[in-house]
C-alpha cells in the first residue's frame, strides 16, 4: 500500500504535468494563429490579444528563449516573477535595487540551501531544496527588471551585456554550490541506504597507491561523480546559450539586406511555425540547463540523487550530444532556408552558414 504522503506527491505532479502540457499547446495554437514577427502574408494571422497583463502572460510574447526555457521557469517562476513586480512596482520605483543585486542576493541564498542540502535528514534537505527555487524565482525576477527598465519585451538574452555576464557567472556559483553540497552528502553517507554504498568513501591517500582496487574505488567516488554532473551542467549550459543566441539572431532581428523585410519577416514565421523548429524547441526545453537542475533538485527532494548521479555517467550526455547535432543540423538548414534569394547564393551560403 502507499502512503498518503507518496499518493499526494503523485497526485501534485500529475496536475503540474497537465498544466505545462496545456500551457505548451496554448502557446503551440498561439504561435499557429497569430502574429510572431510583425508582418506575414498568412492572411489566418492577426495580432495577439492576451487576456491578462500581457506581462504577466507567459505565452503572449513569442521568443526563441521563451519557446526553450524550462516548464517550471517559464510558466511558474517566471510569471510569479512578473506578477511580484507588478504588485511591488520593483522596476519602476525600487531604482536601488539592480538587476545584479538581485542576481548577488540568490547566490547567498544558493549558498544558504547548500547548507542544508550536506545535511543527513531528508527534511532538512527538502528545505535546502525549497531555497533553491527561491534561487531561481530570484534569477527570474533580475531578467525581468532588467527587460522592463531597458523597455525590452518577453524573454530575451542580451548575449556580451555586463548583465549577461554577472547572471551567468551568478548561474554558475549556484550550481557549483549545489554540486559541492551533494559531494559532501555523499561522502557523509556512503554507508546510507537508497544506493549510496555503491559510492564508498575513499581518502586522497588511499587513491595514489598503484593497485587496481583503488582506481576502482575512485571512479565511483562522490568526487569522481560529481565532476561528471558538474561536466554534463557545463556543457548543457554552453550549449543551450549558443543555440537561444544563434537562433535569436536568426528569427527576431532583421539579419538580411538582400530580400525584403516582409519577405524576412515571413521566412522568420514560417520557421516559427515549423515541425522541426517546435521539436527541437521543446527538446530543449526538457534538457536545458535549468531543466537538469530542476531534476537535481527533484532527485533530492525524493531521496533519489543516486539515481540520478548514475545517468550522468552517460544517458544524459549522449541525449546532450544527439540534440546538439540535429540543432546545428536545423540551424544550418534554417539559416540557408531564410537568407537565400537564388541557388548560387544559397550554396554559397550553405558553405559559410555562419558568415
Amino acid at each position: 500500500m502507499y502512503s498518503s504522503a507518496f499518493i499526494s506527491k503523485m497526485c501534485l505532479a500529475f496536475l503540474f504535468l497537465l498544466y505545462f502540457i496545456g500551457m505548451d499547446l496554448l502557446l503551440y495554437f498561439r504561435v499557429q494563429d497569430y502574429d510572431v514577427r510583425p508582418f506575414v502574408n498568412d492572411t489566418r494571422a492577426s495580432s495577439y490579444r492576451s487576456p491578462i497583463l500581457c506581462d504577466l502572460n507567459p505565452i503572449c510574447t513569442v521568443t526563441v528563449k521563451a519557446m526553450t526555457l524550462d516548464h517550471p521557469n517559464h510558466y511558474v517562476l517566471s510569471p510569479l516573477a512578473s506578477l511580484v513586480d507588478y504588485l511591488l512596482g520593483i522596476s519602476r520605483s525600487w531604482m536601488w535595487l539592480t538587476p545584479n543585486t538581485i542576481s548577488v542576493s540568490h547566490v547567498a541564498v544558493a549558498v544558504i540551501g547548500a547548507r542544508y542540502i550536506t545535511r543527513s535528514s531528508l527534511f532538512y534537505r527538502r528545505i535546502g531544496v525549497i531555497l533553491f527555487q527561491v534561487r531561481a524565482w530570484l534569477d527570474d525576477l533580475d531578467g525581468h527588471v532588467a527587460r522592463m527598465r531597458l523597455n525590452v519585451k518577453g524573454e530575451r538574452s542580451d548575449v556580451g551585456s555586463i548583465g549577461y555576464l554577472v547572471d551567468g557567472v551568478c548561474d554558475g556559483l549556484g550550481c557549483i554550490a549545489l554540486a559541492v553540497a551533494v559531494f559532501f552528502f555523499l561522502r557523509r553517507n556512503s554507508n546510507h541506504r537508497a544506493g549510496y554504498e555503491l559510492l564508498p568513501i575513499r581518502t586522497l591517500s588511499s587513491l595514489s597507491s598503484h593497485s587496481s582496487v583503488s582506481s576502482i574505488s575512485f571512479w565511483k567516488s562522490p568526487l569522481y561523480n560529481m565532476l561528471m554532473v558538474g561536466l554534463h551542467f557545463s556543457l548543457t549550459s554552453i550549449a543551450w546559450n549558443r543555440y537561444i543566441s544563434v537562433y535569436q539572431d536568426l528569427l527576431e532581428t532583421d539579419i538580411s539586406s538582400t530580400i525584403s523585410r516582409e519577405d524576412l519577416y515571413d521566412r522568420q514565421t514560417v520557421v516559427f511555425r515549423s515541425s522541426s523548429f517546435w521539436a527541437i524547441a521543446l527538446a530543449w526545453k526538457i534538457f536545458n540547463f535549468h531543466a537538469m537542475m530542476d531534476y537535481f533538485l527533484l532527485a533530492i527532494f525524493l531521496d533519489r540523487i543516486w539515481e540520478y548521479v548514475r545517468l550522468a555517467w552517460w544517458q544524459l550526455p549522449t541525449v546532450l550530444f544527439l540534440l546538439i547535432l540535429i540543432s546545428e543540423l536545423h540551424y544550418t538548414y534554417t539559416y540557408v532556408e531564410i537568407l537565400s534569394v537564388n541557388e548560387s547564393l544559397r550554396s554559397s551560403l550553405y558553405a559559410f552558414p555562419n558568415a
